[in-house]
């Protein structure tokens, strides 16, 4: 049976109940102020928080008592570059009159690290394009604000093939720039190594591309799955602020940051190891460190150890 929405309701003002408070306190002080009897509070807090969930009760000198550990009831959700925008843009509609849950909202937004430093690379990117000649880095910009606008475009290939497609994703994969992109007629996606582009030219067209984002992400993994180059990358950051926590032209699977007391970030993704990743890394320099997977991290430093030899 679902629950009414004035269910809901009720719900929500007791989990709000027990999330304003920390430290420990009587059972039955607690369950008058959420408004129930002892027996059904008690009920109330055991489904709501499992054995160390943040929430333990204990019976002492015949009374409960209940002892809320505030910090373990916190939640994190792994949100992508996209989504961490959205929600800062939606919380920057709320007015300055808001409560004070949404002004504790908009400070932790603001103020997170990985957020100011999205805001940072958003306004100025880091240098990616330096490997790329001045053309193929003129292609890689038409593409991107085609991308934006879901436009059809023209693309010439080395080969001589002449291509209508709508461009979906730039970015490494099997080890070089490549376009993925869904083909203009039948719709189905194809992947286009940079290099082999030699003209770029939009198209003026009503129609829309069909493929969703998801099914593009799903496209990029199952490449990856077939030739075993994905790995789940941990890392952890000791300075989020100072350093590019978003790897342009990166595809990261299912990101996750979650930040540590003592300001470390813990920083997870699918990727594909490649040497356009590794630069990245070394560009992290001092400010991370790789926690897993061990096979990525002994790549990693095989690539650092040839890249000086070749330097020496």
């Amino acid at each position: 049976m679902k629950k009414s929405a004035m269910q809901e309701s009720d719900m929500w003002k007791k989990l709000m109940v027990l999330g304003h408070k920390k430290g420990t306190m009587k059972l039955k002080d607690l369950s008058f102020e959420m408004g129930l009897n002892e027996t059904d509070a008690l009920s109330f807090i055991r489904q709501a928080f499992p054995a160390g969930g943040g929430v333990e009760v204990y019976f002492q000198d015949e009374e409960h008592f209940v002892d809320i550990n505030a910090e373990a009831i916190q939640y994190v959700l792994p949100l992508s570059p996209d989504e961490w925008t959205e929600l800062h843009q939606i919380l920057g509609h709320h007015r300055k009159t808001s409560s004070p849950a949404i002004q504790s909202l908009k400070r932790k937004i603001l103020e997170n690290a990985p957020v100011r430093t999205l805001m940072r690379i958003m306004g100025k990117l880091d240098n990616w394009g330096e490997e790329l000649s001045e053309k193929e880095q003129n292609y890689v910009s038409i593409l991107e604000n085609v991308i934006q606008e879901k436009k059809l475009v023209q693309l010439k290939t080395a080969d001589q093939k002449t291509l209508s497609v709508f461009p979906c994703k730039v970015l490494h994969l099997e080890g070089e720039l490549s376009l993925i992109a869904e083909d203009g007629q039948d719709h189905c996606l194809m992947v286009l190594p940079m290099k082999m582009i030699i003209k770029v030219e939009p198209l003026i067209c009503t129609s829309q591309p069909k493929m969703t984002e998801f099914e593009i992400e799903e496209f990029i993994a199952a490449i990856r799955s077939m030739n075993e180059k994905e790995a789940r990358l941990i890392l952890k950051i000791h300075d989020p602020v100072a350093v590019n926590l978003f790897p342009h032209h990166h595809f990261l699977g299912k990101p996750c940051m979650i930040s540590n007391p003592n300001g470390d970030l813990i920083w997870a993704a699918y990727v594909e190891p490649c040497d356009a990743l590794y630069e990245w890394i070394i560009s992290l320099g001092k400010h991370a460190e790789i926690l897993d997977p061990l096979k990525f991290k002994e790549e990693y430093l095989t690539y650092c150890e040839e890249k000086l030899k070749n330097v020496a």
